[in-house]
């Protein structure tokens, strides 16, 4: 009898500790898939709004439309306020002692790419594809405008270009846009490089799409 009443005494105490631990777990992948859940929504929006920002400067009713921008009129505008008090003197010395400037939108992207580098809640393969876009095309933004204002200055500094300031800026900017265009980041290359991360992102998704 009291062999029995052991036997069932362990069985019970067996028997508890297996609900316990399978109450345990159940708990704990219910805490993992709400938390999972969670993040995954994070994910979702945060990648609606990465294709809608992505898309913003070709999209003609934004206000960041490409058509609407000027960055090498506002460079160049920026550039004669500080020199023309100063026509005669730069002629004589042949020197401009003024900064190159470059565009906000220069100072945007820049700020923008900083940010995407470290978001936790775009996934890698996207976010490295973003990143390697805006880093080729900020790169070469840089390097264009610094030397095509750099010969403009070498320009205005031997007398040339003071007779038409005003209108300048429109074959700068085209000289500024043949550069992007060589380097892979004209207007055209980065739409289709917007598609691309925009598929990327409409692949992503899918996987989550429950009636697939």
């Amino acid at each position: 009898m009291d062999s029995a009443v052991k036997i069932f005494q362990i069985l019970f105490y067996i028997t508890g500790s297996l609900i316990a631990i399978l109450t345990f777990i159940k708990a704990k992948n219910g805490l993992l898939n709400s938390v999972n859940t969670e993040y995954q929504k994070r994910v979702m929006d945060r990648l609606a709004l990465l294709s809608d920002e992505l898309y913003e400067e070709f999209d003609p009713s934004s206000d960041r439309y490409w058509g609407k921008q000027d960055s090498a009129k506002e460079v160049i505008e920026r550039l004669h306020e500080e020199i023309k008090p100063f026509k005669h003197e730069i002629i004589t010395s042949k020197e401009i002692h003024v900064g190159t400037p470059t565009p906000d939108n220069f100072g945007h992207l820049t700020t923008y790419l900083d940010k995407l580098k470290s978001d936790p809640f775009i996934p890698k393969k996207i976010r490295d594809k973003v990143i390697s876009n805006l880093e080729a095309r900020t790169k070469s933004m840089f390097s264009a405008y610094i030397q095509e204002i750099d010969s403009y200055k070498n320009g205005l500094k031997e007398g040339k270009y003071w007779d038409s300031l005003d209108t300048n800026y429109a074959w700068i900017h085209n000289k500024i846009n043949a550069r992007m265009y060589e380097n892979g980041v004209g207007i055209s290359q980065l739409q289709e490089a917007a598609h691309d991360v925009r598929l990327a992102i409409q692949e992503h998704l899918e996987k989550f799409n429950p009636i697939k």
